[in-house]
């Protein structure tokens, strides 16, 4: 060893996984690149929900948007802000609608963001997005099986005790019924 080089202090993986628990999102999801053991390690899910509880009361953002209520038309009208300092986020959503397409948010729960959107006129979807690790999940529309005679109401929430979400759909064809799916 030359007199520059100095052993390197090994760190309990205990101690790393602490650290990683009380970081932001966007580190621990850079941190994944650092190899197959962390990417593993991180992307386990008593991690995940660990890091999400403890960051649940720390590190809060408001999701809002501009214009019409129930369409929104470009991307500019979509915002996440920090709370704290009201900084705005960068928000690079995972689909383009195009001239004539739209979208709506169906719901928010812990981070991620559940879409409704179509891309041409007929063609409607559902996306659930998470934002911070820019993954996002297509979903199929149960409402593609009432035709169009019925009118859809979605919510998009997280199932407590678990680490799965739900996305809760009813359908009207008049005052009288109402019908709700559970995916």
């Amino acid at each position: 060893m030359t007199k520059f080089q100095l052993p390197l202090p090994v760190i309990p993986d205990e101690l790393l996984q602490e650290i990683f628990r009380r970081s932001s999102a966007k580190t621990v999801g850079r941190c994944m690149c650092l190899n197959k053991f962390w990417h593993r390690r991180l992307r386990q899910p008593e991690t995940c929900i660990q890091h999400m509880r403890r960051q649940k009361v720390l590190d809060q953002h408001v999701l809002f948007h501009v214009g019409y209520s129930l369409l929104l038309m470009g991307s500019d009208s979509l915002y996440i802000v920090n709370a704290t300092f009201g900084e705005e986020v960068h928000v690079q959503q995972p689909f383009r609608v195009g001239i004539h397409g739209w979208f709506r948010i169906v719901g928010v729960s812990n981070g991620n963001i559940c879409f409704k959107f179509s891309r041409e006129q007929d063609d409607i979807r559902l996306l659930v997005w998470n934002p911070t690790t820019q993954r996002s999940r297509e979903i199929f529309d149960p409402h593609r099986d009432h035709g169009r005679s019925y009118f859809p109401v979605y919510d998009f929430g997280h199932v407590p005790n678990s680490d799965a979400y739900t996305i809760i759909h009813m359908c009207k064809r008049d005052i009288a019924d109402a019908y709700v799916f559970f995916l």
